[in-house]
């Protein structure tokens, strides 16, 4: 693929608010000023407080009161290149300097500060000379850091660079192939160590556990992030991939100067805590990405979900922080419904994926950040005895990211933005077959469970259910139906896009043609579920017994953590109100649910769910009577072959999406792939193996967690996570053809920059691409 064919997916426009214009700005802290995902903190020598404010490209300063801003950096100086997300911040030990890993650059930059005055040092990182000459593949994506005193002396700094890996190398064919390390995949990526100026001194990639001289085992690094260390100099590292805390004395000084860097290098270690043996994708919860080291106890967020595990540095567990006790709350905060009060009593009185945790001004105050919440905390934990530990809540700032504009106007930001779904019905194109997708065929209703096809009062039931929809029908076109059917052509001609801003638990509307949100503070008049996530429109081919609209769609949204799906539908006010009761139960019996995250629906009523721990599609049925089904569920288990090196890893749906011809494709994490099936599950072939995508020309089976997909007409559209691309597919009986694809990871917001892109939609060549942390819904063509 040449730049031409990829200059044809272009991005055109974003919507969700990411803060601007604030350089230079000192004083009271605003009443409503709000972060975006902030990641890493660290209070310094005087008592401020550095805020990693990643969704909003910058770095704030605050006093360790939490009432004045006392600088906000959009640059780490003067003519030097803005920051693009700033991850994790660690002090200088014995210098008045701040380290910041720049993910979005590719760098580290030091900062030297006083009181009031922020200096830039120098960057490293991005550079390929280390001492002695001795070169090095620069820095990719720099996540954690933290500093250590060598025996000598002097410091170090150790940098997680997440996603590493030794670039292709071109063969005769002119295909590239990844080196495979001894580890048994695509290389390892590395822990990378430099001398306090940011000369290199080393990496590894892996720690290898040892009894004696004897080899015990090898922990591959698999998108470390969190990097701490204790006053002894030994390293804990967030081997995230591995849902794993390694535990090892680094590299020893080498008074020769650095070695030249190894793909098999290794440090000495052990694994420090351990949980559930392999890594489950986005959103799967209880993950570890974080660990800090403060005193003699080590802090672990997150590895039970919305806790703050704490063991010594020996690895005995401590107690485990899972609520808050709230010496501080909210004052008058905007309440629009019962569930703003819901909302804002949970966030006084829980942690809510916590991230960060920091030493504040006295020994038992901590700082805690809460991207979720987008929030940071000042927490007190008088003691740590007992199993469970409730801290006290003393202050916390950054504000709720969905204040409305006015009375009349919903809010302009986002708070972790999950999907997005357009009114329109997808056009036929591109030579796509004329039916509809999954269309109904003779005989649908002998699919039915048999307590449900042979039994008599169902029989009446529907019959009844026909005539009286059939009435009410007759009534409403004669009334109330020219005035909607306007309403939904206006909505159609204004390209209104839908959203679950699951962080808000709202569901909120944009106007693509008059650039802003829907002319309301709330757009659901119905109740909503926290934990929801997934959306999909589904558009009756006959009047659903209960449909106040008919002609209008129903939506159906999934949600996460009570493995339910709720229906709305729109009320003749254009609001969206609630049909029936979720379907769905939490748990992993046949018509239960776990973590279901994207769905599909067909034109028939098949619902297809990815039932994501549940390692399954659960389908289900909608009937006229408005009734839910179960059917059934189903995984990939391709007949009569075997699976190809590299998919041994399972099958983990996290998105479906069905074609013209009713096929399903379905991203499935676990083995980094699209698994095509037929209507009724039967599985039929697939399509990708995992590995990054370091060439646009080629590769382009190269997935890595591929977490959402869509069709469009005659093309299928993937959003290929880890590598941080949109790639665009024909679609053929049994391959996929590659159309174009970017990568847009390390663009700024405003000319495409993605950071966690999750449940996509595509219709008519526009694609929607919520960002999950960035807090925006990005716009493409192709």
């Amino acid at each position: 693929m040449g730049k031409a064919e990829r200059a044809r997916l272009r991005h055109v426009a974003a919507f969700g608010q990411i803060v601007s214009g604030d350089e230079g700005f000192r004083g009271p802290l605003p009443g409503d000023f709000t972060f975006n995902s902030p990641i890493g903190l660290c209070m310094d020598r005087n008592g401020n407080v550095w805020i990693c404010d990643t969704g909003n490209n910058r770095v704030v300063i605050v006093d360790q009161a939490f009432e004045n801003i006392v600088a906000i950096l959009r640059a780490p100086g003067e003519g030097v290149e803005p920051f693009l997300m700033p991850f994790h911040v660690c002090e200088h030990p014995q210098r008045d300097r701040m380290y910041v890993t720049d993910i979005g650059n590719s760098r580290v930059v030091a900062i030297d500060y006083s009181r009031d005055r922020f200096e830039f040092a120098f960057a490293f990182g991005c550079a390929g000379d280390g001492i002695n000459g001795v070169e090095f593949e620069p820095l990719q994506d720099p996540n954690g850091i933290t500093i250590v005193r060598e025996p000598d002396g002097s410091c170090a700094l150790y940098v997680c660079d997440e996603f590493f890996h030794a670039k292709g190398t071109r063969e005769k064919s002119a295909r590239p192939k990844h080196r495979l390390s001894r580890f048994g995949r695509p290389q390892p990526n590395r822990c990378v160590k430099f001398d306090e100026h940011g000369r290199y001194l080393g990496d590894f990639r892996a720690v290898v556990t040892r009894t004696g001289k004897q080899r015990m085992a090898s922990h591959p690094l698999y998108w470390p992030q969190g990097i701490s260390a204790d006053s002894d100099g030994c390293l804990y590292l967030a081997n995230t991939g591995s849902y794993e805390i390694l535990k090892t004395p680094g590299l020893e000084p080498d008074a020769a100067g650095p070695a030249s860097p190894s793909p098999d290098a290794e440090a000495v270690g052990e694994v420090f805590a351990h949980g559930f043996g392999k890594p489950n994708g986005i959103g799967m919860l209880n993950i570890m990405r974080s660990v800090n080291v403060i005193g003699e106890r080590v802090f672990v967020a997150d590895h039970v979900l919305n806790t703050i595990s704490v063991y010594r540095t020996d690895g005995t567990p401590v107690t485990t922080i899972a609520g808050l006790d709230p010496l501080w709350n909210h004052g008058h905060e905007p309440r629009h419904a019962l569930s703003d009060l819901v909302y804002y009593g949970m966030e006084d009185e829980a942690l809510l994926s916590p991230y960060v945790i920091c030493q504040g001004e006295a020994e038992d105050v901590f700082l805690v950040s809460e991207p979720f919440t987008s929030r940071i905390l000042k927490i007190r934990i008088p003691d740590f005895a007992g199993p469970l530990t409730e801290a006290l809540l003393v202050d916390a700032i950054g504000s709720r990211r969905n204040v409305p504009v006015d009375e009349r106007r919903a809010g302009t930001q986002f708070n972790c933005v999950t999907s997005a779904v357009t009114i329109r019905r997808p056009a036929v194109k591109d030579g796509a077959a004329a039916s509809s997708p999954g269309g109904p065929r003779p005989g649908d209703d002998e699919d039915l469970p048999a307590w449900l096809r042979l039994n008599p009062g169902q029989q009446w039931y529907m019959g009844v259910s026909q005539g009286v929809t059939a009435q009410y029908r007759f009534w409403y076109e004669r009334t109330l139906g020219p005035a909607v059917g306007a309403a939904q052509e206006k909505a159609v001609e204004h390209g209104l896009v839908f959203n679950v801003d699951a962080g808000n638990w709202v569901i909120k509307a944009w106007s693509e043609r008059h650039g802003r949100f829907h002319d309301a503070p709330r757009l659901l008049d119905g109740y909503y579920l926290p934990g929801d996530l997934a959306m999909a429109l589904y558009y009756p081919q006959q009047a659903l017994l209960g449909q106040l609209c008919p002609g209008t769609p129903l939506m159906f949204v999934t949600n996460f953590n009570l493995g339910t799906v709720s229906m709305y539908q729109f009320s003749p006010g254009g609001k969206l109100v609630n049909y029936g009761l979720p379907f769905g139960l939490k748990g992993t019996g046949a018509a239960c649910l776990s973590g279901p995250q994207g769905l599909a629906v067909s034109d028939e009523g098949r619902i297809y769910i990815a039932d994501s721990l549940n390692d399954r599609i659960s389908m289900w049925r909608i009937l006229q009577t408005g009734q839910v089904v179960f059917m059934r569920t189903f995984g990939w288990a391709p007949e009569g072959r075997s699976e190809p090196a590299g998919h041994e890893g399972g099958f983990l749906p996290t998105d479906v999406a069905i074609d013209a011809d009713g096929r399903l494709f379905v991203t499935d994490q676990a083995s980094h792939r699209i698994c095509v099936f037929d209507r009724d599950g039967k599985s039929l072939w697939s399509f990708g193996r995992e590995g990054y995508w370091d060439d646009e020309d080629s590769d382009e089976e190269h997935l890595m967690l591929p977490t959402s997909v869509s069709v469009d007409g005659a093309h299928l559209v993937v959003n290929d996570l880890v590598n941080r691309a949109l790639k665009i597919f024909r679609i053929h009986p049994e391959r996929l053809e590659f159309v174009t694809g970017r990568q847009f990871f390390k663009n700024p917001p405003a000319t495409g920059g993605i950071w966690m892109p999750y449940l996509l939609h595509a219709q008519d060549r526009r694609i929607y691409v919520p960002d999950s942390t960035y807090n925006v819904v990005q716009i493409f063509e192709y």
